[in-house]
C-alpha cells in the first residue's frame, strides 16, 4: 500500500475511533440520566463534523502538463487502466471532480452543458438542479465501457468565435476548426462530477482536475471557491519547458494567493522527467539537470525547495500497473504521495484536534470530576460504617439536613439557569443582528446598482470594494458584540460559582476573528479578477456578472456561517452548567434514597455497608469508563475498547 493510501486509511480509522468514543460517552450520559438537549446537540454537531469532513486534492496547470495522468497514477491501479483520458494536447476539457457518493446506487458521470455559462448561475447553484445535467452510468466491471464513458468528459463542440467569446472563452487560446471558417472548438461540458467506488475515494478523498488557463479565467468559482477548499494544491509543470508564460499567468492569477496562506500545502510538480532520460547519458547528469530546474522553479514561484518535486506521472502509472518497483522508484511518484500524506492528512487531523477534540475532552473531564466527587463522599460514609460507632438517629438528623440543603442548592441552580437563559435570549438578537441577512442584502443590492451604473467606467472594481467594505463594517461590530457576550457569559459563570458554591466548569468560547480572516482571504482571491475585468464591456460583461455573483455567494456563506455559529454558541453557552445541574439532581435523588433507607429500620448495618460498597464499585467502573474515553480521545491509536 502506498503512503497516501495508508495515511488516508489511518485518518479515516482515527475519525471512526473518535466517533466511537462520542457514542460511548453519549450512552453513558443516557444511562445516568445526565443527557439533555443542549449536551446532545453539542455531541451531534461533533459527529456531523467528523462525517462531513473530507480531504480535497486539486490539480492545477496549463494543458498538456500531465494532470490527468497524475490522477491516473494515483487511482488507476485499482481498475487496471486509466480513468481519465490522456492524449497529446488537451485531454481534460472541463473541470472534473472525482469522489465517492455513498448515497448513489452505482457509479456515474454527471456533465453540465457548456451553454449554462450564458446564465449567471454558479456551478454550485447548478449542482442543486441536477435535472439540467447529463447523467451517464458507468459499468466498473467492463473496461471498454468505462473507457468510453470517461472519454465523454473530453468531448468538444464547434461554435463561431462570437459564440465562444459570449461564453467567456479567450478565443486566441482555442483550437480553430479545420472544416468551418470562423469556428473554434470549445468544451462540450462546463463541469463534470464523477462518482466511482475506489478505496481512496471511499475513505473520504476527493480530487479535482482543472483544464488550464482558459477554464480558470472563465470560471471565477474555481479560483474563489473550489480551489481554496483543497487541503493540497498540486501545480503541474513540464520538466522539458520549465515555467512558461502561461504557467506564470495561472500561478499569479489563481494559485499564488493560496500558496501564501499560512499552512497551505501547495506543491509545484515538474512532470515528465522521463523526457530527460537518455540512455547515452550518465544518470547523474540527468539528475543534476533535474535538480537545477527544481531549484530555479522554487526561486521563480517563491516556494520552499521541498515543495518543488520532479517526477514522471506516466512512468509512475506504468510502474503501478506492472508492479515494477524499480521503475516506480525512478518515476519518483512516491515522493509526491509521501509529501501529500504528510502535509495534508496531518494538517486535517491537527485541525480537528485543536477544535473538536478539545471541547469533547472538556465535557468528559467535567463528568469524570463529578463521578470522582461522588466516590469521595461514599468512601467517607463507608469509613463511618466500618468504625462501628454509628448513631442512626444522629445520622438521620444530619442526612435530613444535608438533603434539605441539597434540595435548596438544586432549586437555586435551576432558578439561576432559567434567569441566565433569559438574559442570553435577550442578548442573542443583538449578537446576530450585527450580521443579519437584511444587512447583507442591502450591501448586495447597492453593489449591483453601482455595477449597472458604472458599466462604461470602473463600476466593477468600485462596486466590489464597497461591497467588502460594508461586510467588514458588519464583522467589526460582530466581533465587538461577541466580546460583549463573552464577558456576559463569564459573569454568569462567576455568579454561578459564587451562588452555588460549586466550581464552574470551563465555559465555551467563540473566536469571532476567523470570519474576518475568511473575508480577507476571499477579497485577496477576488482582487486579480476585479482588476483584470475593469469595465464590463462586450463578452466580458457576462464573465464580470458571474464573477460578482460568485463573490457574493462566497461572502454570503461567510456572513451566514458567522450568524449560525454565534447563535449556536450563545444557545449552548450554558450547557456545561446544565450538565453540572443534572449531576446535582442525581446526587439529590441518591441522598433521598439513602434517607428512606435510614428511616427503614428493617435494614441492618451490614446490609447498609453492602449497599455503599456496591455504589462505590459502580462509581469506580464509571470513573474507569470515563478515563478510558478521555484517553482514547487524546490518543485514538489505543485501539477499540474492550467489551464490558
Amino acid at each position: 500500500m502506498d503512503q497516501l493510501s495508508h495515511q488516508v486509511e489511518n485518518f479515516t480509522a482515527w475519525k471512526q475511533a473518535i466517533a466511537r468514543e462520542i457514542a460511548r460517552y453519549r450512552s453513558w450520559l443516557n444511562n445516568q440520566g445526565l443527557n439533555n438537549q443542549e449536551v446532545d446537540e453539542r455531541l451531534s454537531a461533533s459527529l456531523k463534523s467528523l462525517r462531513a469532513d473530507r480531504i480535497l486534492l486539486a490539480f492545477v496547470g496549463e494543458f498538456s502538463r500531465g494532470k490527468s495522468e497524475m490522477i491516473n497514477a494515483i487511482l488507476g491501479r485499482h481498475y487496471g487502466q486509466r480513468l481519465l483520458p490522456t492524449r497529446i494536447g488537451r485531454a481534460t476539457m472541463c473541470p472534473t471532480e472525482l469522489f465517492y457518493d455513498s448515497t448513489a446506487t452505482g457509479a456515474y458521470i454527471k456533465l453540465l452543458p457548456i451553454q449554462t455559462r450564458a446564465s449567471n448561475q454558479s456551478i454550485q447553484g447548478w449542482k442543486e438542479q441536477l435535472e439540467h445535467w447529463v447523467h451517464l452510468t458507468i459499468n466498473l466491471d467492463d473496461q471498454q465501457a468505462m473507457k468510453k464513458a470517461f472519454t465523454e468528459v473530453a468531448q468538444t463542440r464547434e461554435v463561431t468565435t462570437e459564440e465562444a467569446a459570449e461564453l467567456g472563452f479567450d478565443v486566441q487560446y482555442l483550437e480553430p476548426s479545420l472544416g468551418k471558417s470562423g469556428h473554434v472548438h470549445i468544451p462540450a461540458w462546463r463541469h463534470a462530477m464523477i462518482n466511482i467506488d475506489h478505496p481512496l475515494l471511499r475513505q473520504g478523498l476527493a480530487i479535482i482536475d482543472t483544464p488550464g488557463l482558459n477554464a480558470l479565467g472563465a470560471e471565477p468559482e474555481l479560483t474563489l471557491s473550489l480551489l481554496p477548499e483543497a487541503q493540497a494544491l498540486v501545480f503541474m509543470l513540464s520538466a522539458d519547458t520549465g515555467v512558461t508564460a502561461s504557467d506564470f499567468a495561472i500561478w499569479n492569477n489563481h494559485v499564488s494567493e493560496i500558496a501564501q496562506r499560512r499552512g497551505a500545502a501547495v506543491y509545484a510538480v515538474l512532470n515528465k522527467i522521463d523526457l530527460l532520460w537518455d540512455e547515452d547519458e550518465e544518470p547523474e547528469v540527468a539528475e543534476e539537470a533535474v535538480l537545477r530546474l527544481a531549484r530555479l522553479t522554487a526561486k521563480q514561484l517563491h516556494l520552499a525547495p521541498e515543495h518543488v518535486l520532479a517526477l514522471s506521472a506516466k512512468q509512475g502509472y506504468k510502474a503501478r500497473l506492472s508492479n515494477d518497483r524499480e521503475l516506480l522508484k525512478r518515476s519518483r511518484l512516491e515522493t509526491l504521495e509521501a509529501a501529500l500524506a504528510r502535509s495534508v492528512v496531518n494538517a486535517k487531523e491537527g485541525a480537528l484536534k485543536r477544535s473538536l477534540l478539545r471541547e469533547l475532552a472538556d465535557m468528559v473531564e467535567a463528568s469524570r470530576q463529578a463521578v470522582l466527587a461522588q466516590r469521595v463522599r461514599l468512601e467517607a460514609e463507608e469509613r463511618v460504617q466500618a468504625s462501628g460507632h454509628r448513631d442512626t438517629e444522629h445520622e438521620l438528623v444530619l442526612l435530613t439536613r444535608a438533603t434539605q440543603q441539597e434540595q435548596n442548592a438544586y432549586a437555586k441552580r435551576l432558578a439561576f439557569l432559567q434567569q441566565s437563559r433569559r438574559i442570553l435570549e435577550q442578548q442573542l438578537p443583538r449578537l446576530v443582528g450585527t450580521v443579519s441577512p437584511a444587512h447583507f442584502e442591502g450591501y448586495l443590492k447597492r453593489a449591483r446598482v453601482q455595477m449597472e451604473d458604472g458599466k462604461l467606467g470602473m463600476g466593477m472594481p468600485a462596486a466590489v470594494t464597497a461591497f467588502f467594505l460594508g461586510l467588514k463594517t458588519d464583522f467589526g461590530r460582530f466581533r465587538q458584540e461577541v466580546e460583549t457576550t463573552q464577558l456576559l457569559i463569564q459573569k454568569l459563570y462567576d455568579r454561578y460559582a459564587t451562588e452555588t458554591g460549586a466550581a464552574a466548569p470551563p465555559m465555551p468560547r467563540h473566536d469571532a476573528s476567523q470570519y474576518q480572516l475568511d473575508l480577507d482571504e476571499l477579497e485577496n482571491r477576488a482582487a486579480p479578477f476585479k482588476n483584470r475585468l475593469g469595465s464590463l464591456m462586450g463578452s466580458q460583461q457576462k464573465l464580470g456578472e458571474r464573477f460578482f455573483e460568485t463573490v457574493a455567494r462566497e461572502a454570503g456563506e461567510v456572513h451566514a456561517r458567522a450568524r449560525a455559529d454565534a447563535e449556536r454558541w450563545c444557545k449552548q453557552a450554558l450547557a456545561p452548567l446544565m450538565q453540572q445541574t443534572l449531576e446535582a439532581k442525581k446526587r439529590l435523588e441518591q441522598q433521598m434514597a439513602k434517607l428512606n433507607n435510614l428511616r427503614n429500620f428493617g435494614e441492618n448495618r451490614f446490609e447498609k455497608a453492602g449497599s455503599i460498597k456496591e455504589q462505590r464499585e459502580a462509581l469506580r467502573e464509571q470513573q474507569t469508563l470515563l478515563e478510558d474515553i478521555l484517553g482514547r480521545l487524546k490518543d485514538p491509536a489505543l485501539g477499540a475498547p474492550q467489551a464490558a
